[in-house]
């Protein structure tokens, strides 16, 4: 028998990174173990950029300070990432 674990959920920060990782992995940024790393995916990076932003949007006035600053750094970071990533697949692709 494996022991239960105590997975957290119900913390907006938590959820955010939740959201962000998965961008990040599309743009193959990491691996999961026993996978292969996958080809960048920028259509789904910029789903998540946009529903990032959505929430930041349906959200506005009800975040506490922590919070916003996460979800701004994800949104910042991921768009940053996802330029880099655009740029070194136009160079590859020249």
């Amino acid at each position: 028998m494996t022991e239960e674990q105590n997975i957290p959920g119900g913390d907006f920060r938590l959820f955010a990174q939740k959201l962000a990782t998965q961008g990040f992995y599309a743009l193959g940024l990491f691996e999961i173990p026993g996978m292969d790393r996958p080809e960048p995916n920028l259509q789904v990076c910029q789903s998540v950029i946009d529903d990032l932003m959505m929430i930041r949007e349906k959200t506005e006035g009800n975040l506490d300070d922590a919070e916003k600053l996460t979800l701004d750094k994800f949104i910042s970071d991921l768009q940053f990432q996802y330029l880099e990533v655009q740029k070194k697949l136009e160079a590859s692709a020249s």
